[in-house]
C-alpha cells in the first residue's frame, strides 16, 4: 500500500494525467464533429488548433512520459518473487476496465455503424495482440495500451535481474534507443529509411518512458551517478531540442510529427517542478483517467450516431463545436467515474491481494507510489 505522505506528494502527477486524458478527448471529439454540418463546420477553429498542435499526441506522450515516472517505482526489489508481485499487480491495473471496454469498443465504433468485426476480431483483442497480428482494433487508441503493456515487460526484466534502481543502466538503456532513433533520422533525411517510421515511434515511446524513469529518480534526489545524471541530461536536451530539429529540418518530417513529443515531455516537467497543480477535483480526474481515455469514444461514437439519424439543419446537429465538446467530455466523465469504481478500482485491490497470496509477505524498504 502506498503511503499517505507520498501520495499526497505526487497529487499533481494525477492532475497532469487529467490533463493528458482530456487534450485527447479534445483532439477525437473536435475531429469527428467538426463536420456534423456546415453550421458546425464553421466553428471549426477549435479542431484546427486541436489537429494543429495535436494535443492528442501531446496527451500521449504526457501520458508515456508520467508511466516512466511512476510505474516502475511500484516494483518492490527488496520483496521476494518481487516480479510476481510487480507483473499481478499490473495485469490487474490494465486488463479488468480493456475487457469491458472491447464489447463497447466493437458495438460503439463498429456493429452499431453495420461495420464488420468478426468473433475472431473480439477474441484476439482480449489478448491485447491484435497489433501484432494484423487484426482491426476494437477501438483505435487501443496501441498505445500494447505500448504501455511492453514498459511493464521491460521494467519486469530490470527487476528481476536486480537493475530496476541502477539509473545509470536504465540511461544506456534510454540512450541507445535514441540514438537509434537519431541514426534513422540522419538515413532517412538522406533518403534512405533503416526500417518503418512507426517502428521509430515505438522506439521513441519506449525511450521517452524510460527518461522517465530518470526524471523521477533524479526528482527523488536519487541519480547519484553521474553517468546517469549525463544520460539523463542529455535526453532531455535531445526530446526537447534535437528531436524535433533534426526530424522537421534534416528529415523533413511535418513538424506536428515530432514537435508535440516536446510540448508533452515539457508539459510533465513543468507540472512537477514549476506549476503543480494540486487541486482535489484534477486529483479525482487523475484517478479515473484511464477510464476517461479508454471509454471516451465509445461515447462520442454512439452521439455522432444519433445526430446522424437527423436532419443535418436540425437543432441537435448545428450546435457550436464546443457545446458537442463539452457534452461529451461530461457524459465520459460520468461513465469513467462509474468504471473506475465498479470496474477499476476493485481490480486494483483484488490485484494487491493475489500478489500479496503469491508473495507471501510484503517487504518494502521505502514508501512506494502505487499508481491507480
Amino acid at each position: 500500500m502506498s503511503s499517505p505522505a507520498v501520495q499526497e506528494r505526487l497529487q499533481h502527477i494525477d492532475a497532469l494525467r487529467a490533463i493528458a486524458a482530456l487534450l485527447v478527448v479534445c483532439t477525437h471529439v473536435s475531429e469527428t464533429f467538426y463536420s456534423l454540418s456546415p453550421q458546425t463546420e464553421s466553428t471549426r477553429w477549435l479542431f484546427d488548433v486541436s489537429h494543429g498542435w495535436d494535443f492528442g499526441r501531446i496527451g500521449v506522450v504526457a501520458f508515456f512520459f508520467i508511466s516512466g515516472f511512476v510505474i516502475p517505482f511500484s516494483a518492490r526489489p527488496g520483496l521476494p518473487r518481487a516480479g510476481w508481485d510487480f507483473a499481478i499487480k499490473r495485469l490487474f491495473r490494465i486488463f479488468p476496465a480493456y475487457w469491458l471496454s472491447v464489447p463497447a469498443g466493437a458495438l460503439a465504433c463498429y456493429w452499431l455503424w453495420g461495420k464488420e468485426f468478426t468473433a475472431t476480431d473480439f477474441l484476439v483483442n482480449l489478448t491485447l495482440m491484435q497489433d501484432l497480428v494484423g487484426v482491426q482494433p476494437a477501438i483505435g487508441l487501443y496501441w498505445t495500451l500494447l505500448v504501455e503493456l511492453t514498459f511493464y515487460a521491460i521494467c519486469l526484466v530490470f527487476l528481476v535481474t536486480g537493475n530496476i534502481r541502477k539509473y545509470s543502466r536504465i540511461a544506456a538503456f534510454s540512450g541507445g534507443l535514441a540514438l537509434v532513433v537519431l541514426v534513422w533520422l540522419i538515413a532517412y533525411g538522406r533518403g534512405r529509411a533503416l526500417f518503418s517510421f512507426n517502428i521509430t515511434l515505438w522506439l521513441v515511446h519506449l525511450s521517452i518512458m524510460s527518461m522517465g524513469t530518470l526524471f523521477r529518480a533524479w526528482y527523488d534526489g536519487e541519480l547519484e551517478s553521474r553517468v546517469a545524471r549525463a544520460g539523463f541530461y542529455g535526453l532531455i536536451a535531445f526530446y526537447l531540442v534535437g528531436f524535433p530539429v533534426v526530424s522537421t529540418f534534416f528529415a523533413g518530417l511535418p513538424w506536428r510529427h515530432t514537435v508535440p513529443y516536446s510540448i508533452g515531455i515539457s508539459l510533465v516537467l513543468l507540472g512537477t517542478t514549476i506549476l503543480r497543480i494540486r487541486n482535489p477535483v484534477m486529483t479525482w480526474l487523475g484517478q479515473i483517467s484511464y477510464s476517461i481515455y479508454l471509454f471516451h469514444p465509445i461515447v462520442f461514437y454512439p452521439v455522432l450516431w444519433l445526430l446522424y439519424q437527423l436532419p443535418v439543419d436540425s437543432w441537435w446537429r448545428t450546435r457550436h463545436l464546443i457545446v458537442y465538446l463539452g457534452f461529451n467530455t461530461a457524459i465520459t466523465i460520468a461513465i469513467a467515474a462509474i468504471v473506475y469504481t465498479v470496474v477499476e478500482k476493485p481490480s486494483i485491490q483484488l490485484g494487491r491481494r493475489v500478489a500479496k497470496a503469491i508473495t507471501r509477505r510484503s517487504v518494502s524498504t521505502r514508501p512506494v507510489y502505487e499508481p491507480d
